[in-house]
């Protein structure tokens, strides 16, 4: 029962309202920003996914107080300080996850005009299906590396090309947690958009909205539950067991050790089940 009540998906619930500050606290930043990029696009004529998604570059950072919180939440179990593990993770991954961001806009963008171009050239060309067929699969191997590497750099003390390296392999190497993970944000991901397909005017609105204060949140808490096993058992667990603390004699204890230090013949005793010299 009590693994259950511990359980990440209970947990989701129970802490609801932990998770959803955290949610907040990153939603509401990079809504603003996303909103900025849109009006610019639409004044400027360059309205397309290239200048939408520039957002991702300076809200990346924010990203990494919500995997932190999901993590800690989720997979450790803890009953956090929302306000300031959020805010200390993102203070001490400023740099990294910018970094990250830039990595991220690349791989979307790039990913979908490859995409959208292959798709086009092989209606005319059934030679393009097989590159399209490269290019799909290398997104979805991206996509799988984009789950590892937002965790491990919130967890490990590791350069950037090594938290790169190893969540390419962590893709193949965990392949069936990376693929039911890819799998199930993807579902979350498809209702999404068929929301948004299905809806205009003011429920347009409204469900962009919904989707900005619900799916990172739980497109976080999916990933992080799924391959948080597989990555400890790869890397190593996220909190490292304390070490016990030595016992601490009393003072009656210590005048006893040394009596029986200066009574007896030997050269050697023993003190706290060790040999040692008078």
């Amino acid at each position: 029962m009590k693994k259950i009540k511990n359980s990440a998906f209970v947990r989701f619930f129970t802490q609801f309202p932990r998770l959803m500050l955290a949610e907040v606290m990153f939603s509401v930043p990079a809504m603003l920003c996303f909103a900025i990029l849109g009006f610019i696009g639409y004044i400027t004529g360059y309205n397309n996914i290239i200048v939408w998604l520039l957002g991702l570059i300076p809200t990346f950072p924010l990203y990494a107080g919500l995997v932190m919180s999901v993590r800690k939440i989720a997979v450790d179990k803890q009953s956090i300080n929302v306000f300031s593990v959020f805010w200390d993770t993102v203070r001490s991954n400023l740099k990294m996850f910018f970094i990250h961001g830039v990595a991220a806009y690349l791989i979307v963008t790039l990913s979908v005009f490859a995409i959208l171009y292959y798709s086009a050239m092989a209606q005319v060309e059934s030679v393009y299906s097989a590159v399209l067929m490269i290019y799909v699969f290398m997104t979805v191997v991206l996509a799988g590396m984009m789950l590892y590497v937002p965790v491990m750099s919130v967890t490990y003390e590791l350069r950037i090309r090594d938290i790169y390296k190893n969540s390419f392999m962590l893709v193949f190497g965990k392949i069936l947690r990376t693929l039911i993970a890819l799998v199930s944000v993807g579902a979350f991901a498809l209702g999404g958009f068929m929301l948004l397909m299905f809806t205009s005017g003011i429920w347009l609105a409204l469900s962009g909205v919904l989707l900005f204060l619900t799916f990172p949140l739980l497109y976080t808490y999916i990933s992080i539950s799924i391959i948080s096993k597989g990555l400890q058992d790869a890397v190593g667990s996220f909190t490292e067991p304390q070490k016990p603390e030595k016992p601490q004699l009393t003072e009656e204890e210590l005048i006893k050790q040394q009596t029986a230090l200066s009574n007896t013949d030997s050269d050697y005793v023993f003190v706290n089940g060790r040999m040692v010299k008078k």
